[in-house]
C-alpha cells in the first residue's frame, strides 16, 4: 500500500452506526455560484441498482470481526474463531482456516496476511489458504485476553504491524523481524507507506491527543514528531506532503474541518485550510472528512431544529475559509460517505438506505433499503460488499458514465 502519489487513502467515513429514523433523502445541490440546483433532484433511468445479488446472514454482530476487508472481489472476514475468504461476486465460500483476525487484510496477490486474537502474524496461501508461516507478535495478550492489532500495512516486502509495543516491520517472504521500534504507553497505529512511514500514538494529558511521527522504512528510525494539534488519520497524500484534519475541539467559535497540510520531509504545518464557519465548535464541529486528492467533502453532523444533514465539497487547492463549490443535502443523518471511481460516492444514511450519488451533477443513480444498522461500504474491483446487522450482500459495481 503505498501511498507516494496523490491519491485517497483508503479509508471509510463511519460517522454514525446506529439505526435511525425512517426519512427520504434528497441528494441535492443547493443553489448558489457553481451550483447547478436543476440537476438536484434528478435520477438516472439507468439499468444500474443497488439491490443484492446474494445475501449471508453471519449471525451475532458481535461477533463478527469488524476488521472485514475486500480486495478486489476477494473477501476476508472472521466469525467466531474461523477466518473466511469469499468470492464476492457469487456468494460462495472459497476457503477457511481457524482462526479469528483482528486486523484487516493485506495481500501481494499470492498470498495474504492478517493478525488474529492470539497474537500471531499469519501468511497464508491467497489461493488455498494453506498456511504458510506464523510468528508471534511483540505485544502478547495475558490469559483470557485478545490481542488488539491497531494497524496492518504491506509495502515493498515488508509487513507493518503497529500495536500495543509500537511498530515492528516483518520480512514478508519468511516473518523475521527486519527491526521494531517501541512506543509509548499506546504503542502506534501506522497511517501511511512510502519513503518515509507516517504513524500516529496518543498523547496523555489533559487532553488526550493524537501526535503523527515520521518514521524511516528502511530501519526504524524517528526522523520527526508533530506533536501540535489532534492528527488521527490521513486524508491524502503526495510525494512531499499529506493532508490530515486537526480535530482539536473547544468550546468557543471555530470552524468544523480544520486541515493541516503538513511536510513529509520534517513533519512541519505547510497550511491549515478551515472550511464551515460554526458558533460552537464542540458540538458543531464535522463528523468526519473524507477526500479522493482532488476535493474534501466535509460531513456536517444532522441539524434537528432544520431536519437535515449537510455535506460540502471543497477543491483541495481551495483556499482557507473558502465556499463550497458544491452541498448535498440529506433529511437523515449520513452515516457513512465512501468514495468510488469517477466521482461516484456511496451514501449510507442512518434510516438503512443506500444511495449512488454522481457527486459532479448530484443525480442520485440508483438506491435500495437495507435492515439492520449501517455499516461500512467496501468497495471492490467489480462488486460493493454492503454491511448491515448481522448480514453481508453483494451488489453489482455501478458503472461511472
Amino acid at each position: 500500500m503505498n501511498m507516494n502519489h496523490k491519491k485517497a487513502i483508503s479509508r471509510l467515513v463511519v460517522t454514525s452506526m446506529a439505526a435511525a429514523l425512517l426519512a427520504s433523502p434528497i441528494s441535492s445541490i443547493l443553489p448558489g455560484p457553481g451550483h447547478i440546483a436543476s440537476a438536484a433532484s434528478a435520477v438516472d433511468m439507468s439499468s444500474d441498482n443497488l439491490k443484492p445479488m446474494w445475501t449471508k446472514t453471519l449471525g451475532d454482530p458481535s461477533k463478527i470481526s469488524p476488521q472485514t476487508t475486500l480486495i478486489k472481489n476477494s473477501l476476508y472476514y472472521s466469525v467466531g474463531k474461523k477466518y473466511i475468504a469469499f468470492d464476492a461476486l457469487t456468494g460462495k465460500t472459497r476457503w477457511t482456516y481457524p482462526a479469528a483476525a483482528v486486523s484487516q487484510t493485506v495481500t501481494d496477490g499470492k498470498s495474504v496476511w492478517f493478525t488474529d486474537a492470539t497474537g500471531r502474524l499469519i501468511k497464508l496461501n491467497a489461493a488455498t489458504g494453506k498456511l504458510q508461516w506464523k510468528v508471534k507478535t511483540q505485544s502478547q495478550p495475558g490469559k483470557k485476553e485478545s490481542y488488539v492489532n491497531h494497524s496492518l500495512h504491506a509495502a515493498d516486502g515488508v509487513i507493518y504491524v503497529g500495536d500495543a509495543f509500537g511498530l515492528t516491520a516483518y520480512n514478508a517472504s519468511n516473518g523475521k523481524v527486519k527491526w521494531k521500534l517501541k512506543g509509548g504507553a499506546h504503542g502506534y497505529k501506522l497511517l501511511q507507506t512510502g519513503k518515509i512511514l507516517v504513524a500516529t500514538t496518543m498523547i496523555d494529558g489533559a487532553l488526550t491527543t493524537s501526535g503523527l511521527q515520521g518514521i524511516d522504512p528502511q530501519n526504524g528510525k524517528v526522523k520527526w514528531t508533530q506533536n501540535d494539534g489532534d492528527h488521527q488519520d490521513i486524508l491524502f497524500s503526495n510525494d512531499k506532503s499529506f493532508y490530515s484534519r486537526d480535530v482539536t475541539e473547544g468550546i468557543d467559535a471555530g470552524y468544523a474541518a480544520n486541515i493541516d497540510e503538513l511536510s513529509l520531509e520534517n513533519g512541519k504545518r505547510i497550511a491549515t485550510r478551515s472550511y464551515i464557519p460554526v458558533d460552537f465548535v464542540e458540538d458543531q464541529s464535522a463528523s468526519d472528512v473524507v477526500s479522493d486528492g482532488e476535493f474534501f467533502y466535509v460531513i456536517e453532523k444532522y441539524d434537528e431544529s432544520k431536519k437535515k444533514a449537510v455535506v460540502s465539497r471543497f477543491r483541495t487547492d481551495s483556499r482557507s475559509k473558502a465556499e463550497p463549490d458544491k452541498t448535498y443535502e440529506f433529511e437523515t443523518g449520513v452515516a457513512e460517505w465512501s468514495l468510488g471511481d469517477g466521482g461516484l460516492a456511496y451514501v449510507r444514511l442512518k434510516n438503512g438506505k443506500l444511495l449512488a450519488l454522481d457527486t459532479n451533477s448530484g443525480r442520485t443513480l440508483a438506491t435500495a433499503q437495507y435492515k439492520g444498522a449501517p455499516l461500512p461500504t467496501l468497495i471492490g474491483q467489480d462488486v460493493l460488499v454492503v454491511q448491515h446487522g448481522g448480514q453481508i450482500s453483494g451488489v453489482k459495481k455501478p458503472v461511472a458514465k
